[in-house]
């Protein structure tokens, strides 16, 4: 292939499948310029190794266990005693998962690569410990975006008329950004209609046990009243999305290649 031209080699690999044509590029330097120039190889499209996985228990106790292969647990750890500082003992609380990395009380911590990095506090204390990572290592590898609950705290200092609509047209808050390594207070435009009012927020007898999905570059935000929050961070939107489930009903989520569904 030495004697073809670029283009022709680059004809060859576009014929390829993903898994080997993600071979191909590790052969050779001139293959890897090829391949990477044109843009040849789509990450997306190469198959997902599933190493392990963490079981939270849901009590006082959090208590959590790490499952995997032997060959895995050579290589990632699930005590995360192992990697974290000697001072962090009382931070290994999981509060939320993201491709691969963990959102812990204070810290967030990539077990595959026994790494982890204490935030910044939150600039209102009132969200503390309820944030969301938005984390896709083939768009950006070294970056995340971390965003807070949308819940209503009954400990805020801004107060509502029960009968205002929520979220409203304009919903800002801080979200973290770690390419900045800073808090920075963003507003995103409502797309549609809000999901209900402050009193069906506040009727919710289990808000804390609310999650998120990170799909596709949205971050999907499941709320008090059972809607979902659909937030792009790319364009600083959002869209709520109706939930035909009542409050007495338990929600799980249901991550799918093309999104996420509740059930």
């Amino acid at each position: 292939m030495d004697l073809l031209p670029d283009d022709m080699v680059a004809s060859i690999f576009g014929r390829l499948p993903p898994c080997s044509l993600a071979a191909s590029r590790c052969v050779r330097k001139k293959w890897c310029a090829i391949i990477d120039t044109r843009r040849l190889l789509r990450a997306d499209l190469l198959p997902l190794r599933l190493d392990g996985f963490f079981f939270l228990e849901e009590d006082l106790r959090g208590d959590k266990y790490f499952f995997s292969r032997p060959s895995t647990g050579r290589r990632i750890s699930g005590r995360l005693t192992d990697f974290l500082p000697d001072d962090c003992y009382g931070d290994t609380m999981i509060l939320d998962h993201c491709n691969g990395l963990l959102l812990l009380w204070e810290r967030v911590a990539n077990p595959a690569t026994r790494q982890s990095v204490h935030l910044p506090p939150f600039p209102d204390p009132c969200t503390e410990g309820v944030f969301f990572l938005a984390y896709d290592p083939i768009v950006s590898p070294q970056h995340y975006p971390l965003v807070p609950s949308t819940r209503i705290e009954e400990s805020s200092n801004i107060k509502f008329r029960e009968d205002s609509e929520w979220p409203p047209s304009i919903f800002t808050t801080h979200v973290f950004s770690s390419s900045k390594w800073r808090w920075e207070e963003r507003s995103f435009v409502r797309e549609g209609e809000a999901a209900g009012t402050i009193a069906d927020m506040h009727s919710d007898w289990q808000a804390r046990r609310r999650h998120a999905v990170y799909v596709r570059g949205a971050l999907y935000v499941h709320c008090q009243n059972d809607s979902v929050m659909r937030i792009t961070l790319c364009d600083d939107k959002y869209q709520m999305i109706a939930s035909p489930a009542d409050n007495q009903e338990r929600v799980t989520w249901e991550n799918q290649k093309k999104g996420c569904t509740l059930q």
